[in-house]
């Protein structure tokens, strides 16, 4: 397939595969005689795996580290403690995210329900002095 085939076919703009072919996430392309690029299922195979390493937080210079050009080349233990490593990374930002809900909704719980004879300003004192003491503490 020509590059604007596998654009398509990717979603990725050509310009973003020349790109990745010249860094060497793609393996160079065969040229036809005519002098295009022809590319592979398996380039087209490459592309979907270099997205989904983005997707959960990869980014181009890791992919590359662990993404030889071509995926039969593969280092399994590198590539192994590699995921292992992101996995621990997003399972952290899921404990942090979860305390920033936990405190987001704490936050909506006192806000509406502040007491009856408390304006609105001095509820806004009251949780910004309830959540710096928190935040201190």
């Amino acid at each position: 397939m020509n590059i604007s085939e596998l654009s398509k076919q990717s979603g990725l703009s050509t310009p973003t595969i020349r790109y990745y072919e010249q860094i060497k996430l793609l393996p160079k392309a065969k040229r036809k005689s005519n002098g295009y690029r022809e590319y592979s299922e398996d380039d087209l195979k490459q592309l979907f795996l270099i997205q989904q390493a983005q997707q959960v937080g990869f980014s181009l210079t890791e992919i590359k580290a662990f993404l030889p050009s071509n995926v039969t080349n593969w280092d399994h233990d590198i590539l192994i403690n590699i995921l292992e490593s992101k996995i621990k990374d997003i399972e952290d930002l899921e404990e942090k995210l979860a305390i920033s809900k936990q405190n987001l909704r704490m936050m909506v719980f006192a806000i509406n329900n502040k007491p009856d004879e408390m304006t609105c300003e001095e509820n806004a004192q009251r949780l910004l002095n309830l959540y710096y003491a928190n935040d201190k503490g």
